[in-house]
């Protein structure tokens, strides 16, 4: 089928490559154009090329368009993926290092936390440009946001331009439907296990509520007996759900965001509890400059030979399967971020929650999973709070508004009097001026 299908974040060297992938391997995507809309011209001339060499390489039917144009990039598209990083590395480095001063050790700093709040600010007024270009050029588009914090951000675009079919994906999502992934924890054999295991939570922190046996048992108990990793094991001991992106989910517990290694001024690298390392940026800026000598050896022949299979595998990446599924209406269950709508009894009808959807004709629908844990659900109707606070704040600009997110942040209050919480907050806001201008 041809479509349009825009990437805002067109430069970006963590997804752009394996979206390629699979854009290739779609049978149902053929003929269709891949327009890579960035703001930054150099790593979108990095994706363009790499992307045309591929093509030409696999002899795909695709066609490549590449702009600088946000609205141009959207005009009668018929998909659009957002995956932007306003700020870049210099921006996450500050998100990472600046809390830490004030004794807040996070291993990301993407999601939640003031550097997830940070984040949300800087990209909310972005995508709600993007939400508002797409209702006005392209109004049965699907948006599908990868870009983190992928709850605040999918419920400021959903506050900004209600009728604009935007949801939140995340590869840590696509876990539940991995068989051999949960076959490996249940210590059985792949063919054995049910899936996709129903799940429930918020972005980065969701659970699986059951895992089924072919035989109908439940593989909890077989888990509990095969799963070292720390993290798995208290979740399933304590509260008999599995919190399957495990590393993130530390991030939402202060109690498990705890540092090994001693903070003497850099937290980046550091070890944290359960064989967490806090992100490094210059690890992040290398992937980068990678993808770049990788071009640049494929266009001038000098390099190793153009293939797929150098890039990432992509499995964890389900937007082009989601988006097939919506044009051939096979109706298939996927893990999304969706208004929850009483999919999960014990959280808000209005928040944004990731969880099971059915994917089809009809769009994308959340599935009634029941309830959570009552301590698990009490603990994310907290963040809930703060997430919405947070997009409201990105909207509006109201100082007051942010102050109160940060308060509300669980991170926050467990480590910092309400003074020094306003105080990281202004220096947080000083470092990133420039990207804060609805606060001007």
């Amino acid at each position: 089928m041809q479509k349009k299908i825009t990437i805002i974040g067109g430069g970006s060297s963590t997804f752009v490559p394996q979206l390629m992938r699979l854009f290739i391997g779609s049978e149902v995507l053929k003929g269709s154009t891949i327009v890579l809309m960035d703001i930054d011209a150099h790593r979108l001339e990095v994706m363009d090329r790499l992307c045309r060499i591929l093509v030409e390489k696999e002899g795909a039917d695709l066609k490549i368009e590449s702009t600088m144009n946000q609205r141009q990039s959207l005009v009668d598209a018929d998909f659009v993926i957002a995956a932007i990083s306003v700020g870049g590395m210099d921006a996450w480095e500050k998100d990472i290092e600046i809390p830490a001063k004030y004794g807040i050790y996070m291993a990301i700093a993407d999601s939640i936390g003031p550097g997830g709040i940070m984040r949300a600010l800087r990209h909310i007024p972005v995508l709600a440009r993007v939400a508002e270009d797409v209702s006005e050029v392209a109004p049965e588009a699907w948006v599908f946001n990868y870009s983190n914090p992928v709850t605040s951000l999918v419920t400021a675009m959903r506050r900004h331009r209600p009728g604009v079919k935007s949801v939140g994906l995340c590869t840590c999502s696509s876990i539940p439907r991995n068989r051999h992934y949960l076959a490996e924890w249940a210590g059985v054999e792949p063919e054995e296990v049910v899936i996709p295991a129903p799940m429930g939570g918020l972005n980065h922190c969701a659970f699986m509520l059951d895992v089924r046996l072919k035989d109908g048992r439940s593989a909890f108990p077989l888990m509990l007996q095969s799963v070292k990793q720390p993290v798995v094991r208290w979740g399933l001991e304590t509260y008999g759900v599995l919190p399957y992106c495990w590393s993130h989910v530390t991030e939402f517990f202060p109690a498990l965001s705890q540092l090994v290694q001693p903070y003497q001024g850099k937290l980046q690298g550091l070890e944290m509890k359960y064989g967490i390392h806090v992100h490094d940026m210059e690890h992040e800026r290398a992937r980068g400059k990678h993808w770049e000598a990788l071009v640049d050896g494929w266009a001038s022949g000098k390099g190793e030979e153009v293939s797929l299979n150098v890039l990432p595998s992509a499995e964890a990446i389900e937007v082009v399967e989601i988006m097939e599924t919506l044009l051939t209406n096979s109706n298939a269950l996927h893990g999304v971020n969706v208004p929850n709508r009483a999919a999960i009894e014990n959280l808000p009808s209005d928040a944004v929650v990731e969880v099971t959807s059915l994917v089809g004709g009809y769009g994308v629908q959340p599935v009634h999973v029941g309830p959570l844990p009552g301590p698990i659900a009490a603990m994310l109707r907290n963040h809930i709070t703060t997430q919405q606070l947070t997009a409201e704040a990105g909207l509006t600009g109201d100082y007051r508004t942010a102050l109160q997110a940060f308060i509300q942040d669980p991170q926050t209050q467990a480590r910092l009097a309400i003074d020094d919480i306003e105080k990281l907050m202004k220096e947080l806001f000083e470092a990133h001026r420039a990207h804060l201008t609805q606060f001007a």
